[in-house]
């Protein structure tokens, strides 16, 4: 008998860009899978040239092949669903040419003892932003209770390796508090102070 145990909700603003949500959590056999819950796009100037949009939602595990440079490669189209044995995996939401889009990840804790929903005991979020300090990505890594600590200057270099792979510019990442800030929001990094800042002429409240 199955138990959810944890759920997140990704959500993704802007032309370009990803929502990531890395947990770690008790080694256990665990069914888990995400969904897009909703997409909102917007068709252009009727002269407009033709570009993509896409919402994508998946999940990496632990048996998610590598590809190049040691990157992980999940099939994007039906990594949606994972049913195996680990003790984390990280929800992925990549869009590009939406103006919204959103996806809600569960994790069933698949044990004989499973029980009450795990707490969260630590977590932190990384943006991750281009030399105009527009946010290209964000990265959320919680440690659920009884879960392994959590490295936050290795979760920082992973991320920035990957960013870097997957971006055809110059990218960052920093520590930012989005605590504050709604999941739809946009928001830019400031250069000069490397905290959250509403894009020009906007405001976050």
């Amino acid at each position: 008998m199955s138990h959810v145990f944890y759920g997140v909700w990704l959500v993704r603003r802007g032309d370009l860009g990803w929502a990531t949500h890395e947990a770690k959590f008790p080694t256990l056999p665990i069914l888990a899978h995400i969904q897009l819950s909703s997409v909102h796009l917007q068709d252009g100037d009727r002269f407009q040239m033709f570009r993509q949009q896409y919402a994508l939602a998946y999940i990496e595990t632990v048996n998610t092949p590598s590809g190049i440079w040691g990157i992980p490669n999940p099939n994007k189209e039906t990594d949606n669903n994972v049913w195996l044995t680990t003790d984390h995996l990280t929800f992925q939401l990549q869009v590009d040419g939406v103006v919204t889009a959103s996806a809600f990840g569960l994790i069933h804790d698949l044990s004989a003892g499973a029980g009450s929903e795990a707490k969260v005991t630590y977590s932190r979020d990384l943006a991750i932003f281009d030399d105009e300090g527009r946010v290209v990505g964000t990265h959320r890594v919680v440690q659920l209770e009884g879960g392994g600590r959590i490295d936050l200057d290795d979760v920082q270099e992973r991320v920035l390796e990957r960013a870097t792979a997957r971006s055809d510019r110059h990218v960052d990442v920093v520590p930012v508090d989005l605590e504050g800030i709604p999941p739809d929001a946009e928001f830019r990094i400031n250069l000069r102070t490397r905290r959250p800042a509403p894009p020009r002429g906007s405001s976050l409240g």
